[in-house]
Formats: structure tokens, sequence, C-alpha cells
């Protein structure tokens, strides 16, 4: 379970870093594992991490931070406990500084989806601005089929004010997201090709 430690006074959850606990006996008893995406003056306050098992077994931590990349951290782990590689940014996976999800397809080996919105800051010239705050909005899904090394498309679900998400596959292969629009809680249901077809 990946957990988000802080230890700012008085409420503040900066400075913070992510790591995982780990139980062996169905949550009877836990221990805590490697510090898996520190503090850093490249990885700014990580934190709110999501986790996803790879096809080979490996555990993939999906990481938000306020650094000036404005890019996902991503790190992996042969057993999700120790060894965590150094993290880096997925230069396709934009952070608005916001939750985000992401869930293996169980019927497709290698194949992930993530979601979060699809946004960051641009000056008057349209460049980007590092760091800048995105706004909160075109939440999208982002579809892998090489274990999050590649993202082949890019499907926009909720155009309009849209924030946390997450992730999950049914029995029958319907992937749900169920996120923030607006100011009400929504369930989206859709299959892989509706991601495949991407933005048009």
């Amino acid at each position: 379970v990946p957990v988000w430690l802080a230890y700012g006074k008085n409420g503040d959850h900066h400075p913070s870093m992510t790591g995982t606990i780990v139980s062996d006996d169905h949550g009877a008893t836990w221990k805590a594992g490697d510090i898996a995406v520190p503090n850093t003056g490249e990885f700014a306050d990580p934190n709110e991490t999501s986790v996803v098992e790879l096809s080979d077994g490996r555990v993939m931590l999906n990481t938000r931070s306020v650094s000036k990349a404005s890019r996902r951290l991503v790190t992996t782990s042969a057993d999700g406990v120790t060894g965590w590689s150094e993290p880096k940014f997925d230069s396709a996976l934009w952070e608005p500084i916001c939750m985000a999800g992401i869930v293996a397809h169980p019927g497709q080996p290698g194949t992930l989806l993530f979601s979060n919105p699809h946004s960051l800051k641009f000056d008057d010239a349209g460049k980007e601005v590092p760091g800048g705050r995105g706004k909160r909005e075109k939440l999208s899904i982002k579809l892998s089929h090489d274990d999050g090394a590649t993202w082949a498309a890019n499907r926009l679900l909720e155009d309009g004010p849209s924030a946390y998400s997450d992730l999950a596959v049914a029995s029958d292969g319907t992937v749900l997201c169920f996120y923030e629009r607006d100011k009400r809680l929504t369930v989206a249901r859709f299959n892989l090709e509706w991601v495949e077809a991407g933005d048009h």
C-alpha cells in the first residue's frame, strides 16, 4: 500500500515523501518498506501515490509532486518493498498537481490505464510554464500496452472541471473511472476500444 509521509507542522503536509507499507498476513500486521520517492530539489514534495503491479510482477508507483517538471514521477521495485529504482519523470503524463488513478487490465498483460486532468499552465505565447499549476479540468484516460514505457492513446473523458479520479476493471473487462466532476462524483464506464480510438 502506498503511503504519504509528511512532517510539516500545524497541518501543513510539506515537506513530504512516499513509500509503502506491506502485509504478508492479510493485514493482521504491517511493516514499512523503503522510501520510494524522497523529497529532493528535483522531486519536490512527492505525495498522493497510485500503485500498480506490472506484467512481470514488479510494482510501479506513480506519484504526484510539485516539481518544476510538471510531470508524474514513476519508480519500480521487484517486491514493492525495497530496491526502488531512481524516480523519473514520465514525459507523457502531465502533472497539474492532482491525484491520479492507474490500473492494470487483467485480460491484457502489459496494458495499463491512467487517469488525471490533462492540463498544464501556459504563458501568453503558448509556452509551458515550468512548475505552473494547471487547471483541474480535461480529465483524460491514457492507455499503455507496454507496462507504461509508452502511452499509445489519450482520450478525453470530461472536458470541464474535473479532478481526483481512480480506475478499476470489472470482471467483464469494462473499465470504471470514478472521478470528481465539478462538485459531483461520477462513474464512467467504457472499454479499451473507446480509449484506443483516441481524441479526434
